[in-house]
């Protein structure tokens, strides 16, 4: 039976992945912060572990449980937790930025440290970056800062790692149906709190409230159909983009380099208050 980690499999893509892998019969280990989501998901017929990404503590505690209930085996760990810190850099705090770093990269590689000796020849390790990885956005910085680091990390396990055999992967989704948004609309509230700012946040604000006007999106099944087929050998390239949004948009950055500057202005004006 093949046997897979997922992390912050509560809701979105990383749930649409823990069905996807119990609907082919998996053994499916599935992450989440909150007691109410861990009791969901063992009702689906997955097995559980608390895990909080910026405690040092819940990631090594996290890692002791998964390796128990894996006998430290297995076949695909999938780094799907993360969140959008998505403001204007000039409007972080020292704490906001270490939160998006820590829960984005710093966790779920120390995660991984923690599980490599249980990924065997031919397993997989899976992480979801964003196509915000590849392309930058006003008021976006802080999230694609972590992500760009994903591409990074990718790029030096899969080195590091070749000698063992382990595959390592990268998702890049675009716009998916999920709560992100409204998850980085309430991360937002909290860090600019009350605080006046010089750039206006009207633009920024209208899309993260209304994510269903969004052109392209997608739902999160269509990240799982990328994480079954790589599961299943099907899918073999280091990196997939989800969604014809993030298509183009690599494209595009591709072909014009620091002309993209000008798409990327256009699509989200920056106003001064």
């Amino acid at each position: 039976m093949t046997t897979v980690v997922i992390t912050g499999a509560s809701t979105g893509i990383g749930l649409a992945c823990a069905k996807a892998s119990l609907a082919k019969g998996h053994n499916v280990i599935a992450t989440a912060r909150k007691p109410e989501d861990l009791t969901a998901l063992k009702a689906l017929g997955a097995k559980t572990v608390a895990l909080e990404l910026n405690e040092q503590s819940s990631v090594l505690e996290a890692a002791k449980q998964i390796l128990a209930l894996t006998d430290s085996h297995i076949d695909v760990l999938f780094n799907n937790a993360g969140y959008g810190l998505q403001v204007a850099l000039e409007d972080t705090t020292w704490e906001s930025l270490v939160d998006q770093h820590t829960i984005n990269v710093v966790g779920p590689i120390q995660l991984t440290n923690q599980l490599l000796p249980a990924l065997k020849k031919n397993s997989k390790l899976i992480f979801n970056g964003s196509v915000l990885g590849v392309i930058t956005m006003a008021f976006r910085g802080p999230y694609s800062m972590s992500k760009y680091a994903l591409e990074a990390a990718v790029d030096a396990y899969r080195l590091e790692l070749e000698h063992e055999g382990i595959d390592v992967h990268l998702i890049q989704p675009g716009p998916i149906e999920a709560n992100f948004r409204s998850n980085s609309l309430a991360t937002l509230s909290r860090v600019l709190g009350n605080k006046k700012t010089r750039l206006n946040y009207r633009h920024h604000k209208a899309r993260l409230e209304n994510p269903g006007n969004t052109k392209g999106t997608l739902p999160a099944s269509s990240v799982a159909d990328i994480y079954i087929g790589i599961i299943e050998g099907s899918h073999k390239k280091t990196r997939y983009l989800v969604t014809q949004v993030a298509k183009s948009a690599a494209i595009a950055k591709r072909i014009l380099g620091d002309k993209f500057h000008r798409i990327a202005r256009n699509s989200e004006p920056v106003e001064l208050n």
